[in-house]
C-alpha cells in the first residue's frame, strides 16, 4: 500500500528530499553533473543551433533550450500570453474563452493539431466545455495546495502529459511534469544517490514517460528503478506537485545569475526538459560517468 501523500512542509523536510534539494541547488549554481552527451534530432531546430554537444552543467542545458523552433525567451513570451488568457477566462468563469485558451495551450505544448496528445485532450476539453471552468479551477486548487488531496484526479479531474502543461501555464506555482522533466529528475536523483551511496528513497522516485520517438527516457539502471507515469491521474498529480515544490525550494537557495529572474522555476524546468531529451544508455561504461 502506498504511503499517504505528504504535505509540502513534510515533503521538503524529509531528510532524503532536503539533501537532494541542496544538491540540486548546487547543480543549479554551477556544480558539475555527470557529462551528458546530446544528439538532437528535432526537425524544428533553427539551422544554426548546435545538434551534437556535451554538457556538464544545468545552465548549459538551459542555454540549449528550444521548443517549436523557438528559444527560451521567445517561448517565455508565448507562455505569458497563454497564462494571461487562461487566468482571465478562469477568473471570469467564461467557458468559451477558457476552451479557446486551453486549445491554444495544448497546441503550443504538444507541438500542434496533428499530434495525438493534442487531439485526445482537445476532445476531452470540448466534451466538458460547460464544466471546464469548474474542472480546471478545482484541479488548480488541488495542485497549488500545500496539503493536497489528489484523489479527484483518478475520477473527474484530468491529468496527463498534455494537461500538466495546461495547469502549469495557468499557474506560476506549478512545473510542467512531462516525460522529459520526469526523466531528468530521475537521472539527477540517480546521480545523487550514487554519489551519496544510498538506495533510492521513495520520495525521490520521479516517474518518467516515453516520448513518441525511440529516444530513451528511462533513467533506471540495475540498482535504481523509476516507474512510468502510465496515465495514472492521481499518481501523475502527486509527482507534478512534488516536483513543483522541490524545484522552487532548490531555486530559492541558488544565487546563480541565470536564475536571478522572476521566472526562475520556469528556467529550471527548461533546463530539465533539455536534460531529459535522451537518457544515455551506456553512461556507466563511459569515463564521463566517473565523477565520484
Amino acid at each position: 500500500m502506498q504511503a499517504p501523500f505528504p504535505d509540502k512542509q513534510s515533503y521538503l523536510a524529509d531528510p532524503a528530499v532536503a539533501a537532494f534539494s541542496q544538491r540540486l541547488s548546487r547543480w543549479l549554481g554551477g556544480e558539475a553533473i555527470a557529462a551528458h552527451p546530446f544528439r538532437l534530432r528535432d526537425k524544428t531546430l533553427p539551422e544554426d543551433a548546435p545538434r551534437e554537444f556535451t554538457v556538464t552543467r544545468l545552465e548549459e542545458c538551459f542555454s540549449h533550450y528550444h521548443w517549436n523552433g523557438l528559444d527560451y525567451e521567445e517561448n517565455a513570451r508565448a507562455r505569458h500570453a497563454l497564462r494571461t488568457a487562461l487566468s482571465s477566462a478562469l477568473a471570469a468563469g467564461d467557458a468559451d474563452a477558457l476552451l479557446a485558451a486551453v486549445d491554444a495551450a495544448l497546441r503550443w505544448s504538444t507541438g500542434g493539431k496533428g499530434i495525438k496528445l493534442y487531439s485526445l485532450n482537445a476532445e476531452w476539453a470540448e466534451a466538458n466545455r460547460k464544466e471546464l471552468p469548474r474542472l480546471l479551477g478545482d484541479a488548480l486548487a488541488v495542485l497549488e495546495s500545500d496539503t493536497p488531496d489528489v484523489t479527484a484526479f483518478n475520477e473527474r479531474l484530468r491529468m496527463n502529459v498534455g494537461f500538466t502543461k495546461v495547469y502549469a501555464l495557468a499557474s506560476d506555482r506549478l512545473t510542467m511534469y512531462d516525460g522529459r522533466v520526469g526523466a531528468a529528475l530521475g537521472l539527477l536523483a540517480r546521480q545523487h544517490c550514487w554519489r551519496a551511496r544510498i538506495d533510492l528513497p521513495e520520495a525521490l522516485g520521479f516517474p518518467w514517460a516515453p516520448g513518441a520517438s525511440s529516444l530513451n527516457r528511462n533513467p533506471s539502471d540495475e540498482r535504481y528503478h523509476f516507474r512510468q507515469l502510465s496515465n495514472r491521474g492521481a499518481f501523475h498529480a502527486e509527482w507534478m506537485i512534488r516536483a513543483s515544490w522541490l524545484i522552487r525550494d532548490a531555486a530559492s537557495r541558488c544565487d546563480a545569475a541565470w536564475l536571478a529572474h522572476a521566472d526562475a522555476a520556469d528556467r529550471v524546468e527548461a533546463a530539465l526538459f533539455m536534460l531529459g531529451y535522451e537518457i544515455p544508455t551506456d553512461e556507466r561504461r563511459t569515463p564521463a560517468f566517473h565523477y565520484l
